[in-house]
């Protein structure tokens, strides 16, 4: 047996039957108003779940650790790669006597320096290689694919409570439907009473009791409308969006002979749920972090490479020349000694006498000394390639990486043991909702059948205080039976709707019908 129910089209036929023809006829009267008039914005389950995906916070809290794990791939990968500097500077000092050292220049019987321009630049390469590094890569991979897992599970944990809220939601507005009717029930056997009481068939007993039947009808509306509105804001808290009150929610509720076997669904489960696929890729991570916590006590091999150059300019050209001249005036006196001596020995010196016109500075020397000095700031003088290569054995370094280790070692465990702990609880849990599901159908089926024999219930009970066969206590009993059929029959098929969520949640996936899948 197949029972479906829509739950925007729960009115009695009773009442449709009286509502129909006021409708038709006020579509006959403003056709062309009601073309004008715009459609409902209409949620379905499937809109709410993608907007709780779009903008969820708490699952956009850990839909956004997916980009950090694929960035930490990368670095991992880098690691592998040579690491690249480079580096440039400028510099300038200006004119006076700077310490060298301790002392000042004039204590070095130096004059004051002029203004000096300098420039500096440096490339580097380095690289180094450990069994630690590939280690790592592979620890950072095990870890992007858990948090791949981890958004999946959590993808499906947002379903199943956007899907869980979403009926709450609706099961909360069709009991204002439910109540509306009560309350429209109740003032009909009121009116009813003080019918019968002018008419001299009834007592004015039967009218307060009608009262206070209406009066309670009332304060269920009242209370049915609250936890509507309360559930519509935690649905709008899980969807991240504010939803108008012209938004209407919408879903077809089909209940449905269960006909998956606990076994498949069991196998099902234990091979793709999410929540599993997470623990296992947790339980690799745990191993990668293991063979990476290994990787600790094997050598490292680095090498590294420098290139770089410098420029070096005096702010002052008369200071630059003056020292050359100075240097070429102390080189032609060495010189013209040197000439003497050669002069006043027995056997002149080899090489002398020697012209020392030859160390005084010509226009063209002064022209090249200004032009060498010229260099700032691109310039370079190149330094010589710098080449160091190093093996790094660890010896020991207290107890950390023996520690680390252990803790590598107790994490891949703890790992292992919450998988299995998942999957034990994957068969429970599904073995547990499919028994609660196919009690649930077998409640909306007697529940069904008890809301129709209250209807007729009602009807007889009513027909015959009508009548003046029956009692008002009669119509009361009859009224009272009524809605509690009535609200067991909802809360049956929402019931039959919380344990299909339940299934869906212990296998992983949906298993409801789609919309107009004839199922």
């Amino acid at each position: 047996m197949v029972l479906s129910t829509r739950t925007r089209r729960s009115v009695p036929h009773r009442l449709a039957s009286l509502v129909l023809p006021v409708f038709v006829l006020l579509a006959a009267v403003g056709v062309a108003a009601a073309q004008d008039s715009p459609d409902p914005v209409v949620l379905t389950l499937d809109d709410a779940i993608r907007l709780a995906k779009r903008h969820g916070p708490a699952f956009r809290i850990l839909a956004n650790d997916e980009a950090a794990a694929d960035w930490r791939v990368r670095e991992a990968y880098g690691l592998l790669l040579p690491q690249a500097s480079a580096g440039a500077a400028l510099q300038y000092q200006g004119e006076g006597q700077p310490l060298v050292g301790s002392l000042s220049l004039r204590e070095l019987g130096l004059d004051r320096i002029p203004a000096t321009y300098s420039s500096t630049y440096s490339f580097g390469l380095d690289y180094s290689f450990s069994p630690e590094l590939l280690a790592r890569l592979g620890e950072e991979r095990a870890q992007r694919r858990a948090t791949i897992a981890n958004v999946e599970a959590a993808e499906l944990r947002l379903r199943v409570d956007v899907t869980r809220q979403f009926l709450a939601a609706l099961g909360a507005r069709d009991a204002v439907e439910l109540a509306r009717r009560e309350l429209e029930s109740a003032a009909e056997n009121e009116a009813l009473a003080r019918a019968r009481s002018r008419a001299g068939a009834g007592t004015e007993l039967d009218v307060k009791q009608a009262e206070v039947e209406r009066g309670r009808a009332e304060v269920a509306l009242l209370e049915a409308e609250h936890r509507a509105r309360t559930e519509r804001l935690k649905l709008m808290e899980l969807l991240g969006v504010v939803l108008d009150d012209e938004v209407e929610l919408h879903a077809e509720l089909e209940v449905f002979a269960p006909d998956w076997t606990e076994e498949d669904l069991i196998a099902e489960a234990l091979a793709s749920h999410p929540e599993l696929r997470s623990r296992r890729a947790a339980e690799a991570a745990g191993r990668a972090g293991e063979r990476a916590a290994k990787g600790a006590f094997l050598p490292t091999l680095s090498l590294s490479v420098n290139w770089s150059g410098y420029t070096r300019r005096i702010g002052s050209d008369e200071y630059l020349l003056a020292n050359a001249h100075a240097s070429a005036r102390s080189a032609r006196s060495s010189c013209e000694r040197m000439n003497l001596i050669s002069a006043g020995l027995s056997q002149l010196l080899p090489d002398h006498p020697v012209d020392c016109s030859i160390h005084d500075l010509t226009p063209s020397d002064e022209a090249r000394i200004l032009a060498e000095n010229d260099v700032f700031p691109f310039d370079f003088t190149r330094q010589p390639v710098m080449a160091q290569l190093r093996v790094s054995i660890p010896v020991f370094q207290g107890f950390a990486r023996r520690r680390r280790l252990e803790a590598a070692r107790a994490a891949a465990e703890d790992a292992r043991e919450e998988r299995r702990a998942e999957e034990l609880a994957r068969r429970r849990s599904v073995a547990e909702a499919v028994l609660t599901l196919e009690t649930a159908y077998r409640r909306t089926v007697l529940e069904e059948r008890n809301a129709a024999a209250a209807a007729e219930q009602l009807r007889l009970a009513r027909q015959r205080y009508r009548l003046g066969a029956g009692t008002f206590l009669e119509l009361s009993q009859a009224e009272a039976t009524k809605a509690s059929a009535d609200r067991d029959r909802l809360g049956a098929i929402y019931a039959f709707q919380e344990a299909l969520v339940a299934l869906e949640a212990a296998v992983g996936r949906r298993l409801r019908p789609q919309a107009g899948s004839g199922q």
